[in-house]
């Protein structure tokens, strides 16, 4: 047994189509169409005796919500439908929607969708997105988002159990009714199923359109708020031991950012002490550079450096280091500062102790290509735990990050890239700059001529500002290595 319910206000002009496909279905089971009239002042009660369906009248609340939930409590059927006065429905849309939840007994819905009978010009646009966007949201949620209130049927067990539409405050018919279903099991989405709506809804001027569209995006903010909020209300109401989590929550809140800032924020101090400016006493800085040894781009560097008779430090990656051994020397034989930028610049390799393991592997490196033993240890994307740093104390290590830097892929010029730079720097100030792109080589990333192109202004720009520059070594007056 179906009962399909329609509710109706003032629906002359479409309700005699509407109510004939639904007489012409070839279904061959039993089925009842209630009109839940809500107050019409026209024909259409007349109109649905003509067809001889159950008329349901509920005048007191003008809201097509109200409606189709007085049709729903007088319908008799095991599933119950949602229509609309204004679609003709296809002879096999019954057939299509009932062998459908007789094959599949999880499934508690079924959502069809609808096609305009007189298309607007731009209607196949909207086709598109709404079919998309539920295949999209049945394959990560398990719902279509855009249910079609004019094809949704659904079993009533299901329906009364989830308490109908009563208190649903959004879209009651189709978006809030959607999710509650979706709680008791699977809804179904069948693009095969459609049905051929009038266009009355969107036959306005662009304007106003615009403006209902902007009123539904209004309506569904507030639902998300309200709804999140009564949802976390019935959560910390429902046992002493949530009540007491509600409680901890602020202070959960606040251990998570306080991680969070310690390890995302390359100067945060949290789990151990980070080296990330020198003395202030003074107009001298650090030029730094990260990544490499990656080519031309180490070498266009380091010629630069010459040129203006600078030094500056080198945070090079032990695989670089075995690609690029020569180039490696060269940082070294002309007087600037190799340091440790751990072996494979795994993004998040400070959370487990393979980033200790991966810091200790680029020493090795290093020493075995280049003799030396780096002081100075800069963690990929400045990312910190208090293990990895307890590792680079017990290495005799110190950590040193920066507090100057740029977003150099994100900029187009090198005058952008190098005003930038040069309008955070203060004395003291270590500046990260870089040569390379992780463990990458020949790409539009690892790409650096834009950082070539804007040293040389950095340089000048820093020098006529009565500027000096120094190594990290020189600038916190520590060792540069460790042998």
């Amino acid at each position: 047994m179906i009962s399909i319910v329609i509710p109706a206000f003032n629906e002359e002009k479409f309700l005699s189509d509407c109510l004939n496909s639904l007489k012409k279905q070839d279904y061959e089971g039993e089925y009842e169409i209630i009109l839940a009239d809500n107050g019409s002042t026209d024909q259409t009660i007349e109109i649905g005796r003509q067809f001889n369906v159950k008329i349901v009248s509920c005048p007191e609340k003008r809201s097509v919500f109200y409606a189709r939930q007085i049709g729903a409590n007088s319908a008799q059927g095991e599933i119950i439908i949602q229509a609309d006065a204004d679609v003709v429905y296809p002879c096999d849309w019954l057939k299509k929607i009932t062998d459908h939840l007789a094959s599949r007994p999880s499934a508690v819905a079924v959502a069809g969708r609808f096609l305009y009978r007189d298309p607007p010009f731009w209607a196949g646009l909207e086709y598109w997105l709404r079919d998309n966007i539920n295949q999209l949201t049945v394959f990560l949620f398990g719902r279509p988002w855009l249910v079609s209130a004019a094809t949704f049927a659904f079993r009533r067990d299901a329906f009364l159990r989830m308490n109908g539409y009563a208190g649903l405050f959004y879209s009651a018919d189709q978006y809030g009714l959607s999710i509650r279903l979706r709680k008791a099991g699977k809804i179904i989405y069948d693009r095969e199923i459609v049905v051929f709506a009038s266009a009355r809804s969107v036959e306005k001027p662009l304007l106003v359109i615009l403006i209902d569209l902007f009123g539904h995006f209004y309506y569904w903010g507030r639902y998300l708020i309200k709804s999140s909020i009564l949802s976390w209300r019935n959560f910390v109401m429902a046992t002493p031991r949530r009540r007491l989590s509600a409680k901890l929550a602020p202070i959960m809140v606040i251990f998570v950012a306080f991680i969070s800032y310690g390890y995302f924020v390359p100067t945060s101090p949290v789990f151990g002490k980070v080296y990330y400016k020198g003395s202030s006493a003074e107009k001298t800085v650090a030029l730094t550079f990260d990544d490499g040894p990656n080519e031309p781009y180490t070498s266009e560097i380091l010629d630069i450096l010459d040129k203006y008779g600078i030094k500056a430090t080198f945070f090079v990656i032990g695989q670089n280091v075995e690609e690029y051994p020569a180039v490696a020397k060269r940082i070294i034989q002309e007087g600037d500062v190799l340091a440790n930028h751990s072996y494979s610049h795994q993004a998040n390799h400070a959370l487990t102790d393979y980033g200790a393991k991966d810091m200790d592997k680029a020493e090795e490196v290093i020493f075995k290509t280049l003799g030396i033993k780096p002081h100075l240890y800069r963690p990929p994307h400045g990312k910190k735990t208090p293990w990895e740093l307890d590792e680079v104390k017990d290495q005799k290590m110190i950590e040193v990050t920066w507090d100057v830097a740029a977003p150099e892929l994100n900029k187009t010029s090198a005058v952008s890239l190098a005003d930038k730079i040069v309008g955070k720097v203060k004395p003291g100030k270590i500046i990260l700059l870089h040569d390379g792109y992780g463990t990458s080589h020949n790409t539009s990333k690892a790409n650096k001529s834009l950082t070539v192109e804007a040293l040389p202004l950095i340089i000048e720009k820093l020098q006529a500002e009565g500027y000096s520059f120094a190594t990290v070594p020189e600038l916190l007056d520590v060792p540069a290595y460790n042998n």
